[in-house]
């Protein structure tokens, strides 16, 4: 029986997980339990590639420690021969990674569907 998830709700498509956020805030004494959520796509679900929804509402989480979670899922899977793909970002959420100085090490794309794209033709 699949544990249920509080943080994310997602679907396949392919070898592809589409993730969404189910809540746009989340305590700083939560996001360790975010982050398990994530791990244990790849962990239980065998998630390779991934496209993270991130919008369109901005997500009110502690930056540092979010942007911490991504960098980890992002090595991950690149590690597993994966990929991890960021949609529907406003430009608030974008403007998170420009100011951190990491927005070169993700992908980002406008929607979903595009995303899933992307990483299907394995750009």
């Amino acid at each position: 029986m699949q544990r249920s998830y509080d943080y994310i709700a997602f679907d396949r498509v392919g070898e592809i997980f589409r993730v969404n956020l189910t809540k746009t805030q989340i305590e700083d004494h939560h996001m360790g339990d975010f982050g398990a959520e994530l791990a244990r796509l790849l962990d239980e679900e065998n998630c390779k590639k991934m496209v993270l929804q991130l919008g369109p509402a901005d997500p009110d989480f502690l930056v540092s420690v979010f942007l911490a979670k991504l960098i980890n899922l992002q090595r991950r899977l690149t590690s597993a021969g994966g990929a991890l793909a960021l949609s529907d970002l406003s430009e608030t959420t974008r403007d998170m990674f420009r100011i951190a100085g990491i927005e070169k090490y993700f992908r980002f794309y406008p929607d979903q569907q595009s995303a899933v794209q992307a990483l299907n033709s394995g750009a």
